[in-house]
């Protein structure tokens, strides 16, 4: 069983259990405008999603001193556009109530960094203060997605739809959504491939925004992949590890 089986494994469980708990309240909640943040212009940063995570399944724990708050408050003073946050607990160390912690300290949208395989955790993401899902096509079949984009946004949520191959990318461009993330990980070996977004980024349509995912480590790589056509960059480990996170997120974002 490949790592992402296991994960998704884990979350069956996991949910099954939490819906018997959590009871979502009637309150309305107003949601942050994640993608519309990614398209102002803006002449002097390039367009980062900064990623809060304590650890990953390929290294295992990044960042020793894991204060999600702190963190969120320099990566926003830094430049960064929107904040992902990793809530799967089992391998990311994360957990859903970093969300609602952070947004009382920072003013930019934040999106759930998980595995979503059911509308209950939709639901759940909502009430918990996201502006913003990730729905991985790898795990997904075209009714979910479907399904679950509609839901995110009836609710007001934006959302990215993640793909790492070509099979992937042709299923999310019929189904016309409107942001598309190239991860360069493969979720399954956990491998890195820098060349994935140059191969499928041109086959998104031109109105479509599009996300740069993972192996992201130095400023070249932004200028490089802005000229195969990305709108924006979802950075996690390089600027998770590093010494002092806000020097590091400048440094990194500068055009």
């Amino acid at each position: 069983m490949n790592t992402l089986d296991k994960i998704c494994q884990l979350k069956h469980k996991e949910i099954n259990l939490l819906k018997k708990k959590f009871k979502p309240s009637e309150q309305n909640k107003q949601t942050r405008g994640f993608l519309k943040n990614l398209l102002i212009k803006d002449d002097y940063n390039f367009n980062l999603i900064a990623e809060i995570k304590k650890s990953s399944p390929s290294k295992g724990e990044i960042c020793k001193n894991f204060d999600p708050i702190k963190i969120a408050i320099d990566y926003e003073k830094a430049g960064a556009k929107c904040l992902s946050v990793l809530t799967e607990k089992n391998y990311f160390g994360g957990h859903l109530s970093y969300i609602s912690q952070i947004k009382k300290f920072v003013n930019i949208p934040i999106l759930r960094k998980d595995f979503i395989i059911d509308e209950w955790q939709i639901i759940e993401s909502y009430h918990a203060g996201a502006d913003c899902i990730l729905l991985i096509l790898a795990i997904l079949n075209n009714q979910q997605i479907k399904s679950f984009y509609n839901l995110s946004n009836k609710l007001g949520m934006d959302v990215i739809c993640e793909v790492h191959d070509e099979h992937e990318l042709l299923r999310a461009v019929k189904l016309e959504v409107n942001c598309i993330g190239i991860n360069n990980r493969n979720l399954k070996t956990l491998s890195i491939n820098k060349n994935i977004f140059h191969l499928l980024s041109n086959k998104i349509p031109n109105e479509t925004i599009k996300i740069c995912e993972s192996g992201l480590t130095c400023n070249d790589d932004l200028k490089k992949f802005t000229k195969s056509g990305a709108d924006a960059f979802l950075i996690g480990e390089t600027l998770m590890k590093s010494k002092n996170i806000y020097e590091e997120t400048k440094k990194i974002i500068k055009r």
